[in-house]
This record gives structure tokens, sequence and C-alpha cells, in this order.
């Protein structure tokens, strides 16, 4: 009996097999040959995941962890270029990592391509020397991987200033701006905005990265009552999400307790409270916001906010605590991932569909 040859099987069937593929085993196919990964291309589209949490190093085995939401599953990966890292970032699917010797860098887990960045700016103080601190947020304006006229944006320091690199910059630029502290910044209708806390309320700034770069406050001014605020887009809706959280157990770690929404007009320069009509959800935390259809996918509550624990509060005792789920609609909190087991680090949501 001759054996079958598996790689001359018909394109109709290849189609067929692999569209009851997890995402884990859907990449294996497109790995075994080419005429494999030929029709793994081709049916991308029809394998649209979604965000995986990127939940940290593995101590043994240094292999990462990685939570799938439709499963409700954790697998441990091998990505060899992120052993030792911290996090900073993620968007369109690359990670902006940072090593002990403070060495950025932004990273494409999947295809495993690689951009070395200038360093950080130094803080003025070497409080924020540890790479937890030294960066709060990276984000992109669009795939590297799809166009090589990419631009960076950062919040870093003491601060968090605003600074941006293009390809090719020797350099970060530092943009000099009035806010006393940026909380969130965001790349929206093709620009990039940042919401800052200045004398108790909450302003949304345009940054400009030209060669000549600025910002200019653009939005309505919002009352802080001590929340971390977050600029999040919704179906091409810009809203300010604050969230208010509260500390347990001596203030060892802390538990979100109230998200307050509302919907921006940068036109008009006022906002609204916000009601939520598409049913759509949005992934949130140190990524660049991933806003999905939850009537595409399996596992997903509609109308919801899956936040993440804030990096620079993640507790040294008890690691990462607060992985919630909040309904815009009912107004409650609900819980996706269990923190029984010990996280160090603040996880990350990862979109593995750009790839």
């Amino acid at each position: 009996m001759s054996m079958a040859n598996w790689s001359e099987l018909h394109n109709d069937v290849l189609e067929h097999l692999s569209s009851f593929l997890s995402l884990p085993d859907f990449r294996r196919f497109g790995a075994v040959c080419r005429n494999w990964r030929s029709v793994a291309r081709q049916m991308r589209h029809l394998h649209q995941q979604l965000p995986w949490l990127l939940l940290g190093e593995d101590d043994d085995s240094h292999k990462h962890k990685l939570f799938s939401l439709k499963e409700y599953r954790t697998y441990m990966i091998d990505i060899p270029e992120l052993q030792g890292q911290h996090l900073c970032g993620s968007s369109f699917g690359w990670l902006f990592t940072m090593d002990i010797l403070l060495n950025f860098r932004l990273l494409n887990p999947f295809t495993r391509k690689c951009y070395d960045l200038p360093p950080v700016p130094p803080p003025n103080s070497l409080y924020y020397i540890t790479r937890g601190m030294l960066v709060a947020k990276a984000i992109l304006d669009r795939d590297p991987s799809h166009s090589s006229d990419f631009k960076v944006l950062m919040m870093y320091g003491e601060k968090n200033k605003l600074a941006f690199w293009k390809l090719g910059d020797p350099t970060w630029t530092l943009i000099q701006d009035a806010c006393i502290w940026f909380n969130d910044i965001i790349f929206f209708k093709e620009d990039f905005y940042a919401v800052g806390t200045c004398n108790s309320y909450n302003e949304i700034y345009l940054v400009n990265t030209t060669s000549r770069p600025f910002t200019k406050r653009v939005g309505p001014l919002v009352k802080d009552h001590g929340a971390f605020t977050y600029l999040v887009d919704c179906t091409e809706e810009l809203l300010i999400v604050q969230r208010y959280r509260k500390a347990l157990f001596n203030e060892e770690y802390y538990i979100t307790k109230k998200i307050i929404i509302f919907k921006v007009d940068l036109e008009q320069g006022n906002f609204s409270e916000y009601n939520p009509m598409e049913g759509h959800s949005v992934f949130m935390g140190a990524n660049s916001c991933i806003t999905v259809d939850p009537g595409k996918y399996h596992g997903c509550m509609k109308n919801a906010l899956y936040l993440t624990d804030l990096p620079q509060q993640v507790s040294a005792r008890h690691g990462s605590k607060d992985l919630c789920i909040y309904d815009m609609v009912e107004g409650f909190f609900s819980w996706y991932y269990s923190t029984d087991h010990y996280l160090p680090s603040s996880p990350i949501w990862l979109d593995p569909n750009p790839w």
C-alpha cells in the first residue's frame, strides 16, 4: 500500500480541513509545506480571532503563556525573542519590548521580524529607570508589515511625556506640552491623540508629529475625580473611559470599582454620556485598543470593556489581579481570567489578526 502524499491534497480539501482549526493549529497547518502555506494565506480572513492575552514568561521553560478567550485555554508558546523582555505596548499584532539593559525593540512575534528602536530619553528620576516605569505605553500609527512609513508614539519618564520616532530617525523626537501628566495615547482617524490630567480635569490633545511637533488641546474638559483615563476608538467614535479603583489589603493591590464613559465630539469640543448601540466590545490596557464585533466571535460579551491591570500598580506580592470585564449597558463587572495563579506583570492584549 502506497503512502499518501499529503502535500498534494487538493486545495478545496485543505480549505475545508483548515476551517476547523484553532489559531495555534492553523499556524502549524501553514508551516507543513509550501502548498499548505499558500492555502493558509488565502484562508486567513476566515480565521479572524479574538485578541489573545499574553500573560508572561514561564520561569522554568521560558516559554510564554497566551490565553485564548475563545477556547478559555492557556497555550505555552516558545518565542525566544521575548525571553527576559518587559512589554511596553502592542499594536497591529506587534509588541514593544525592553530588556534589562533598556534596549528598546519592536517585534512581530508571529513573523519574528524586529526593529531596533533608539534608546529612550533618560528620566529625571532614578526611580523611573526601571523598565516598567520608563515607558508607560507605545503605539503605532500603521502596521509595519504592510508599510515602511510608520511612526511610533510613546509615553515615557516621570510624567509620561510624549516622544515619537519614525523609521530611519537616529533618535526620538521629544514633544513639548503643557500637560502635567498624560494617561493614554491613541491613533484615531489618521492622527495621534493623548489624554492628560491637568488641574483635576482630563484634557484631550492632538499630537502633531511633523518636523516641528507640538500638542494642541482639542477636546473638552472632563472632570477627573482620581480616575485613570483611557482614550478608546469604538467603531470610529472617540470615547473617554474613566476607571476608578479601590485598594485592598492595605493598598497591596487594586480592583476596579467604577467605570464612567463619555463620547467626545472633537469638532464641537464637547462630550456626552455614551450609550452603546452597536454591541461592539473593546480590549484595552497597555495595548492599542482593539474593537471587535462579538456577533462574529464565540466567547465574547457584547457592549463590554475587557481591561487588563495597570502596569504601574501590579502588586509585587499578589501580582496582577484586576483582569475584569465591564458591561457598558448593565453596568456590572465580571472576570475573564482567574488570577489564582501569580502573574508577576500586567498581561497585554495581542491582536493575532493582522499577520
